[in-house]
């Protein structure tokens, strides 16, 4: 061998072994992927597209990568027309191209697939006479008589499935209702603060999202830890850690059937699966999520007793100077809804106020109610520019 060639053997050797090294190093990811759901009902009042841009935009920064989906629930013995179809038709047509957001229609024949898959008990309950009958149909299925709440189970695990079927490199699945509001102060969000509680709790499963008085607190203190749960998985909104849920389907339970709460019972199966604390609560600042006033919380539950449901406080919002979203609405995609395109307008323009900040200071009663999870609106505080 030419002496030229001998002295370049070892350099070629050392760049085969650096080569190899940098091949055979697995890819590590720093932005973490999540699935955010959200489910809608025919009658729904509030438009979805709204509300789904507004969750996209708050519930992380541009750190993390984001999915949605939509899952479109129309019980069989109901108004199968709905009044969220503009709105659907439109995700569904961009949703095979490079839409964002999917739309995942509920298959009522699939309940006893889907309740085997996720949860195994002696005692499973799913008599047809439920949900064949036609008679009495609830004007607003929100109103969890027996076929709304098996309705909504129903559409819960249709959640379940699309976390547990979706792409391979999703971290977290995160659920919340339609109506619900985020908001974030900074660069992080609920995802980054889930991130860094899981990391702490490697035991938890399920985490509930800061509250706004929780928030409220841990950003005076500049604190971000996880806290014990008193009161269950939140109804409106928790955060799915998608390979350690992975692990406990089926998940055992004493009995389930069509009138068990979803929450309540995934609660149950996760406490019975051998995890000590699989449910916490995010502590942290920064960050927070909070539902709007609910008629079914009574008229005692705010200091006022002329409270505002979503659909009106929209409308109190509403204003002729509008929101810089305006541009970007259609009437006509809003014609079924009450109020048609000036009250989705009043939508955007208190989705605005909430992403600015402009709420009022915590307080429970006055413009917090249900352990500050939901909005005590005044149409003054609205008035003078304010959220809620």
């Amino acid at each position: 061998m030419a002496p030229s060639m001998r002295a370049l053997l070892p350099l070629a050797l050392v760049c085969c072994q650096a080569a190899a090294l940098t091949t055979s190093k697995p890819r590590v990811r720093t932005r973490t992927k999540t699935l955010v759901a959200t489910m809608v009902f025919p009658d729904d009042e509030i438009p979805v597209d709204l509300m789904m841009e507004h969750h996209l935009r708050m519930v992380s920064s541009n750190m993390s990568i984001l999915q949605g989906a939509i899952i479109d629930n129309r019980p069989p013995w109901g108004e199968m027309k709905s009044n969220q179809e503009p709105l659907l038709g439109r995700y569904r047509r961009s949703q095979d191209g490079t839409g964002v957001v999917r739309v995942k229609r509920v298959d009522y024949s699939n309940l006893s697939t889907l309740i085997t898959r996720f949860f195994s008990s002696e005692e499973i309950s799913l008599h047809a006479k439920t949900v064949n009958l036609a008679a009495d149909m609830p004007t607003n299925v929100s109103k969890l008589d027996e076929k709304a709440n098996a309705a909504r189970m129903l559409g819960m695990l249709n959640f379940l499935e699309l976390c547990a079927d979706a792409e391979a490199d999703v971290d977290l699945c995160i659920y919340m209702d339609s109506t619900t509001f985020v908001h974030r102060s900074n660069d992080t969000g609920i995802v980054e603060q889930a991130v860094k509680v899981f990391q702490q709790n490697p035991q938890a499963v399920v985490l509930n999202p800061p509250d706004m008085c929780t928030y409220t607190k841990a950003t005076q203190n500049s604190v971000c830890k996880a806290g014990n749960v008193t009161s269950g998985i939140n109804h409106g909104f928790f955060v799915v850690n998608r390979d350690r849920f992975e692990g406990f389907a089926p998940m055992p339970v004493e009995s389930v059937g069509l009138g068990s709460v979803f929450e309540e019972l995934l609660a149950e199966g996760l406490t019975k699966g051998g995890v000590e604390g699989p449910v916490k609560q995010i502590r942290c600042g920064g960050a927070f999520a909070i539902h709007p006033y609910d008629t079914s919380l009574g008229r005692y539950a705010c200091s006022s007793q002329r409270q505002l449901g979503l659909s009106a406080h929209s409308q109190a919002a509403t204003s002729r100077a509008g929101s810089a979203r305006d541009a970007g609405i259609f009437s006509e995609d809003y014609a079924r809804f009450p109020g048609g395109g000036l009250r989705a307008k009043g939508l955007a323009a208190l989705i605005e106020r909430f992403e600015a900040g402009k709420f009022p200071e915590a307080k429970p009663m006055d413009s917090l109610t249900n352990k500050c999870n939901n909005m005590c609106p005044s149409k003054e505080r609205i008035r003078d520019g304010l959220a809620w």
